[in-house]
């Protein structure tokens, strides 16, 4: 039963591209991404790559488990059943710990 409730609300591969689909049509998100872009430049350009990188990587996965646990929190989900979707092996709340973005990693490229 675990896992059929995983598979239903946690492994969906497709979901990040939705998500970013949607935000592209959200006022207001593409500037605040821009802003962001710039100042982890600057934040990455001052501490170096190998410091922002590993710090960029913790905080995705940290606002990751947020906006999972928000997102199951708005489907009307409680306590019990959150904990039923944790599959042995996995994280609870979030399947997978993200990687650096696209950003990051760029620009520990040209660094």
């Amino acid at each position: 039963m675990n896992m059929i409730l995983y598979k239903l609300f946690q492994d969906n591969p497709g979901l990040a591209g939705e998500v970013a689909k949607f935000c592209r049509t959200v006022p207001g998100y593409q500037t605040a991404e821009a802003d962001f872009a710039r100042q982890a430049d600057q934040i990455s350009r001052l501490v170096g790559p190998e410091c922002y990188l590993p710090f960029e990587a913790a905080m995705n996965a940290q606002l990751a488990y947020e906006a999972r646990a928000y997102y199951l929190f708005g489907l009307g989900l409680r306590r019990e059943l959150l904990s039923a979707l944790e599959p042995d092996d996995q994280s609870p709340i979030c399947a997978s710990t993200p990687t650096p973005t696209a950003t990051a990693r760029k620009k520990a490229s040209t660094i």
